[in-house]
């Protein structure tokens, strides 16, 4: 919504693909959690070592 209370599409899209985890963090968590799936482990978190930016399932 913008400031008179109206809808705001572009910036609702904005929003949304700047909240999205990215296809290749994706593949990351489910590769990962395939994994230590067999010792009764689950990934929760991954952070970027780079950016900071920390993802969750």
């Amino acid at each position: 919504m913008n400031h008179e209370g109206y809808r705001d599409p572009t910036a609702d899209r904005a929003v949304r693909k700047a909240d999205k985890m990215p296809k290749h963090i994706r593949k990351i968590f489910d590769a990962l959690n395939t994994v230590v799936s067999v010792q009764g482990i689950k990934v929760t978190e991954i952070t970027d070592k780079h950016t900071g930016r920390k993802w969750k399932l």
